[in-house]
């Protein structure tokens, strides 16, 4: 009887507009299981499914009130209806890892029903009119919301988020490890039940429009007043970045003939500024020169001096960025990573003038970012062409594939699919060769005409695969590369891409203390710090970044039997360099010589060939392991200036030591005394550094006075010490090296030749 009754009632089951939301939620979850990072409870996912439940909910409620359902029994069982997605995301625990489970569930709850709040509360507004056509209406109102929000967000703010009513928001860049939780997401949110609060207050007035009429116009009145001031200070209360609220919380303008720099004054000294322009006007006349285009109107640079800052004001927490669909070129960079990053970030304000129209970039994200990768300046360490070229051969050797296939993957990277989804570091080096063998071979102009559109054969005459076999030729023709390529390609490229990682945006609590550890130091708060280390290794006792920064800070107490007591025991395939160092420094500061100097063998055997400056250190550290009293000055807390001098003062007995109180000067911006200091001592070690390192050491006095006379304002000198060095690399085979020095001359001798000052 019941099985008759229940067949009886199928055909109306199946026709329940709740039914249908119910199979919806379903197959969005089947969908989600089968599409990495997506396949997990946390923000992407939870805000697909807040997407997809406004409009499911939102039209199956329409059916519902014309049915006659109250407000609350359709609210209700709406909500309820995503039992069933929420059930399918935590089903994935079973076969996919997600550590971040709590926080999903945070993000779940705060976009998914929220969103049905709001369709619900549309729904029953919209219901209540007289109006054809309900459900449409519902749907182009929301597909508004989804479309035109966010391009009111990006197209005209410097952020790198979005909140939204409808789907809850993208927290932030793609490459940014950890997102950014805001304040503003939780009051956005907020505003998204106002918006409700409005709907179902005019779905009752539609219904009762005679009933308590002037009450409710009074509360209609004062959630629209509501709903107003939130907009109105809706960049104090986070919902979007300016450029005038940017500005004002950085306090510090430069200007120069081509740039408006913003940066902290706290995190930039009078002299840093000047010499953060001269870079800025430098880089610019190069790509102006390399690229045949310049740049209309000044262009903003925005220096934030830590991560935090940078969340906080745009969203993107670590990722770099230069939003070129914005109408004022600017560029947003981390001021800790300037160097590394701030000309890639140039190129892309200089791309804008032969991008697409309104967007200002291409339609091949590959093209985007290959462009900035291959007019990047020289930084010492191996570049493109020689990373694709090992990574190749790397390949071949492990007998994963019988030829390479560089151009086969290069059509895949073409797309913003292939190239977002690959490996952050594979993409951009793979595309930046590529770029860099166009303008090697055809010349910026075609480039520039490709860029838009990617339409390499009508621009070059041949198909892009044609055009990848040329530059396959070119690459596998590298001569042989410095032997510790092949490591730094290695790890470079096992990185995984956001769609590999186990636990996509997790960050254990110990990582999270040992970067508060970090920050703390960057202020000078050593106790703090201290104690964040000691707080993260308490939660993973191994990791080796905390290991080495608690052994730092003990050693400046005077505690090296500590710091062996606890980490002596350190087994030597978990040995970084930076561990090495403390442990060699720890066993020196005891009198232990052979120890002391068996760890700083371990560093310099360890660090790759092309870490000049690190290798330098060592080198003088493995000298000066019998001098217990020199050690006991390098690893002491205390300002700089006040180990330069205590160093200084043992330089008759030790010229190493002056050196090093050269080194330390400059630490503390006393980069006059610094270099003259390094001019009067000659570099000696002692016999147990092998003759090879010996000429590390002066080749990296050469750069040390190259870099310390520039900064001390003798462009002439610096340029005539990076050329000595830059012949004597280039005289060794480190030709990486010598065309980082050889990009430093172009620079001095730029600066002497300008026509302007900053």
């Amino acid at each position: 009887m019941k099985l008759h009754s229940a067949l009886h009632n199928l055909p109306f089951l199946i026709r329940s507009p709740l039914t249908w939301v119910v199979l919806v939620y379903g197959g969005l979850g089947l969908l989600l299981w089968g599409v990495p990072l997506f396949n997990l409870l946390h923000a992407e996912s939870s805000a697909v499914v807040a997407g997809v439940a406004f409009f499911a909910a939102g039209l199956s409620s329409i059916a519902l009130f014309g049915r006659g359902a109250s407000f609350r029994a359709v609210l209700a069982r709406q909500e309820a209806a995503l039992l069933v997605p929420w059930l399918m995301l935590t089903l994935t625990l079973l076969w996919v890892p997600n550590c971040g489970y709590g926080q999903g569930l945070l993000f779940f709850l705060l976009f998914a029903p929220v969103s049905v709040v709001l369709a619900v509360a549309l729904a029953y507004a919209l219901s209540g009119t007289q109006r054809r056509f309900k459900k449409t209406l519902f749907v182009l109102i929301g597909l508004a919301v989804v479309l035109l929000a966010p391009l009111y967000d990006l197209g005209f703010h410097p952020q790198f988020y979005v909140y939204n009513h409808v789907f809850g928001g993208v927290l932030g860049p793609i490459y940014d490890e950890e997102l950014v939780i805001r304040p503003g997401l939780l009051i956005f949110r907020g505003l998204t039940l106002l918006w409700a609060l409005l709907a179902y207050q005019v779905g009752r007035r539609l219904r009762q429009p005679a009933l308590g009429s002037t009450r409710r116009f009074a509360g209609i009145v004062a959630v629209v007043l509501s709903i107003g001031v939130c907009y109105l200070f809706a960049v104090p209360l986070g919902f979007n970045a300016a450029g005038w609220h940017i500005q004002r919380a950085l306090g510090g303008l430069h200007q120069t003939p081509h740039f408006d720099i913003y940066y902290d004054p706290a995190s930039l000294d009078a002299g840093a500024v000047q010499r953060v322009a001269e870079d800025h006007e430098f880089r610019y006349a190069q790509l102006a020169e390399r690229l045949e285009v310049d740049v209309p109107g000044r262009i903003r640079s925005y220096l934030y001096p830590d991560a935090e800052t940078k969340a906080r004001l745009t969203g993107a927490r670590t990722t770099n960025v230069a939003p070129v669909w914005l109408r004022q070129p600017q560029v947003h960079v981390l001021l800790p990573a300037y160097e590394s990053v701030f000309a890639h970030e140039l190129a892309h304000v200089f791309s804008r003038e032969f991008g697409l129209p309104v967007l200002n970039a291409s339609l091949s994200v590959g093209l985007v970012e290959g462009l900035a990768v291959a007019v990047e300046p020289p930084d010492g360490l191996p570049m493109p062409h020689e990373q694709v070229a090992a990574a190749a051969m790397q390949r071949l050797a492990a007998g994963i594939e019988q030829t390479p296939s560089l151009a086969d993957d290069l059509s895949g990277r073409l797309s913003p699919l292939g190239f977002w989804t690959g490996r952050g570091a594979v993409s951009y080096t793979t595309m930046g060769s590529f770029v860099r063998y166009l303008l090697d071979a055809y010349g910026p102009g075609p480039l520039k005409q490709v860029y838009a559109w990617g339409n390499f054969e009508e621009v070059y005459g041949k198909p892009a695969e044609v055009l990848g076999q040329e530059w396959q030729q070119v690459v596998l023709a590298q001569p042989v590369v410095d032997r510790a390529t092949g490591d730094f390609v290695s790890a470079r490229f096992s990185i995984p891409s956001l769609f590999e990682k186990r636990c996509p945006h997790y960050v254990p609590s110990y990582r999270r203390l040992f970067r508060k550890g970090v920050y703390a130091l960057a202020v000078e708060d050593t106790a703090q710090a201290l104690r964040h280390f000691e707080a993260a290794l308490r939660r993973q006792p191994a990791y080796a970044p905390a290991q080495a920064a608690w052994a730092q800070l003990r050693l400046a107490e005077g505690a090296a039997a500590d710091v062996l007591a606890r980490l002596d025991t350190v087994s030597a395939d978990r040995l970084t360099p930076a561990l090495a160092v403390r442990l060699g420094d720890a066993h020196a500061v005891l009198g232990r010589l052979e120890e002391a100097r068996a760890y700083y063998e371990v560093v310099l055997e360890r660090l790759p060939g092309f870490a000049w400056e690190a290798i330098a250190l060592v080198v003088m550290r493995k000298s000066l392991a019998g001098e217990q009293k020199i050690l006991h000055i390098l690893t002491s807390g205390g300002p700089p200036e006040e180990r330069a001098r205590r160093l200084a003062a043992q330089a008759p007995l030790s010229p190493v030591a002056g050196v090093l109180a050269a080194f330390f000067w400059a630490e503390a911006g006393q980069f006059e005394q610094a270099a003259e200091r390094l001019r009067t001592t000659p570099v000696r070690v002692d016999e147990t550094v092998s003759a090879y390192r010996q000429t590390v050491l002066r080749w990296q006095r050469l750069l040390w006075l190259a870099r310390w006379s520039y900064q001390a304002g003798h462009p002439d000198a610096a340029a005539a010490y990076a050329r000595q060095a830059a012949r004597a690399f280039r005289q060794a085979g480190a030709f990486n090296a010598a065309a980082l020095l050889h990009d430093f001359d172009a620079k001095m001798a730029w600066l002497q030749g300008a026509a302007y000052s900053f």
